[in-house]
Parts: C-alpha cells; structure tokens; sequence
C-alpha cells in the first residue's frame, strides 16, 4: 500500500497511456472507452489513499492524550462542591434541613448556621391580634382581632435584595417549572423584564440596575416570590407570623396580648421609616433606617415596599368589615415610600393586590417554620443519602 501511496501518479499516468495506445490500434470509437477507464482506475486510487489516511489519523488521534475539560459546575456527587454553590448562592436554609445537614462536613454545617444567624431571626411562638381595627380616618369601628396562635418562625431581617435575587435568575428560576405554582405555568413566560429576558419587571437584560444591589427586588408577582423563596429552602410567611414579627405581642394572663402598632412603639415616627413625606420618595437599600427594626431584629418592615405574605386578602378582618373578593388577591403588609396615610402604615393594616401584580413599590422576605431547621442539639443518621442533597439543590425543598 505504501507503494501505490508514493506512486500513485505515475501508475495513473501509464495506465492512461496504455490505454490510449490501445484505442489509436482499435480504432478512434474505443477512445472514450480507455478514458473512461482512467477515471475509473484514478478513482479507485483516490478513494484508497483517502480511507489510508482517515485510518492512520484516527489512530494518531486515539493515542494522543486528551486534554481535560474545563468544568464549570461541580459534579453531581460532589456534595461538599455543591454545598459550596449553595451557600454562594444564598440558599443555606436548605442547607439546614435535617435530612440533608447529615451529609454536611462540619466546616460547611457551620458556615450555614452562621449565615442563616446573621441573616434570619426568630420569632418566638405565642398569640397575636389579627385584623384588629382602631380608630383612623377610615375606621371608626374598634375590634379587638382575631386571637390567633403562631408557632415559632423564622424571618428574614432584611426584604429580599436584588443581588439575592439575581442568584435565582442566574440558575435559571424561571425554567425550573417545580418551583412555580401549576396554576401560573402557562404565564411565567410573560415574567420578562424591560428587555424580554427572563426576571423582574423593571430589570433589563436580566440584570438590575448598577448600584441597586441592595436595594429590594421590585416588579415581582405574588407567584415570581413564592417561587423564588421555595428555591432558597423558604416560604412567604403568613399575616399572623408577619404581625407577630413587628407588634411583638406581650402575653397577659387572663386577657389580651399588649401589642404595638409599629415596630418601635404606639406611635408614628417617621423618622424610623421610609415613607411619603419623611424619606426620599424612591426604594432604598434595606439596611437603612435601623431605628425603625422590631424587637426581633427585623428592618424595615413598615416603609420602603409592600410585602407579599402568603395569606389571601380579606382574611382575618372584622366581622363588621368583611369583603368578599377575588380568591386572586393576596394579602400586602408594611406600606412603602410612597404610602401617605399613617394608619397603612402600621402593623395591623392589611393591603392587597392581584397574585399577578408586579409593581414598584411590592416587594417581599422569607420565613422558614422552626421545626424545619436543624436544632444546635439535634442527633442525625450518618447513613442518610446523600440523594437528599441534590434533589434539594435541584427543587429547592418543599414547603
């Protein structure tokens, strides 16, 4: 084979003489027929020759070492690499769960807790005054509330801020159909931002906008919060667990809970708060206005923006004051800063809106029930399976 590698042109160009030779004897209308046999032979020699050299490369190819592929995600049996994405991505409630800090070296372990102590805080278990009325410029009616009973929770500090929440649009939250609600599924491709992309409504490119990234994520729905807080490992809290949070109940035996109308107190101070007429009539980043945090440690829970809870609007107010609406609104709390009216601006006043809505002035926080998180006590199984921590890396836990 060598041979006719080396000498292919030469042969083709004998054999094609021979065969004009042949047809100048035989007589012109042989002619085309030794042509035609050329081609034939220096074809066949083509083809060979090529199928020589696709062998010889393939077999260079094959023993040649091959160069690593550079990885960008870890491997989904790297636990403790995808445990370290999670926790870059905020997402150390999950972290937390029982069934899944079992698999958790303690390095990491710790550093969840650590991150769920600073940016979570409790609220202790107890009664709370729900849809109470007091006098205002609306009201004239008092009602003392609902008496309900809250167990133990945990809440955000701060409201969901926008570089938290473009951690959830870098992962592809909008795809993760799990994550959504069935009902909205036919709409979450309608959750675009001012460009198309998928993410909130007033985002562009399916970014924020530069220096608003603590500020708190606006232009999402009821739904685009649920969904990103089951992603984390968290839930919207209810109106009960919300209440509790900022009027801090005080238990008296044999009577009501004493409780505030704001977090700091009986009185309005506009000064702890950003709202119409005392802040700068636009979002600002959720650390500001410290003054104003509840006993529990929650800032801004009234101004800046509305928060979506998880409750229906309507529920839990007076009998007296009763509505009857669509089962599509759900419950806001807290005012915003451009809420004018005090009394709305109070732990006992609720608002709402369409599940759908995705204003400028709503935003939210998360809550994760007590008995969801792993106690500082707790005993686990070492033989627990590690599956735990991919499906909940994959769904973001249930609620």
């Amino acid at each position: 084979m060598l041979f006719f590698k080396q000498h292919w042109m030469t042969l083709t160009i004998g054999v094609a003489l021979g065969a004009l030779g042949i047809a100048w004897l035989a007589g012109f209308w042989q002619v085309v027929l030794g042509v035609v046999a050329v081609a034939a032979v220096a074809a066949i020699l083509r083809r060979v020759l090529r199928s020589r050299r696709q062998a010889e490369a393939a077999s260079v190819s094959v023993a040649r070492p091959q160069r690593p592929k550079t990885r960008t995600e870890p491997e989904p049996t790297d636990t403790d690499a995808l445990a370290r994405l999670m926790l870059e991505q905020g997402r150390y409630a999950l972290l937390l769960r029982p069934q899944i800090a079992a698999n958790l070296p303690a390095k990491l372990l710790d550093q969840a807790r650590q991150a769920f102590d600073d940016l979570m805080t409790i609220v202790p278990e107890g009664d709370v005054l729900v849809g109470r009325a007091k006098g205002d410029e609306e009201q004239t009616q008092s009602y003392s509330g609902n008496l309900v009973r809250v167990e133990a929770v945990y809440l955000d500090r701060y409201q969901v801020t926008n570089e938290e929440f473009q951690e959830f649009v870098n992962a592809g939250g909008y795809e993760q159909m799990p994550l959504w609600d069935p009902e909205i599924w036919p709409a979450v491709l309608d959750f675009v931002d001012q460009s198309g992309l998928p993410g909130p409504r007033y985002w562009r490119n399916g970014k924020f906008i530069e220096g608003e990234d603590r500020h708190p994520v606006v232009g999402v729905c009821w739904y685009e919060a649920a969904a990103y807080a089951r992603w984390v490992g968290k839930r919207l809290p209810s109106d009960p667990e919300w209440i509790k949070a900022g009027a801090w109940p005080v238990p008296l035996p044999g009577a009501e809970p004493i409780q505030r109308r704001f977090p700091w107190g009986e009185s309005m101070d506009q000064g702890r708060a950003n709202l119409w007429g005392s802040g700068p009539e636009h979002v600002v980043p959720v650390e500001q206005y410290g003054p104003g945090a509840s006993v529990g440690g929650c800032h801004q829970l009234i101004g800046n923006v509305w928060e979506w809870t998880s409750s229906r609007f309507g529920a839990w107010r007076a009998p007296s004051n009763q509505l009857v609406m669509d089962s599509a609104m759900r419950s806001l709390r807290g005012g915003a800063f451009d809420t004018y009216f005090d009394h709305q601006a109070s732990c006992d006043y609720q608002s709402g809106d369409k599940a759908i809505a995705r204003k400028h002035n709503i935003g939210f926080r998360c809550a994760v029930s007590f008995c969801d998180i792993l106690s500082d006590d707790e005993s686990f199984d070492p033989a627990e399976n590690e599956v735990e921590l991919e499906a909940a890396a994959a769904a973001g836990g249930e609620n």
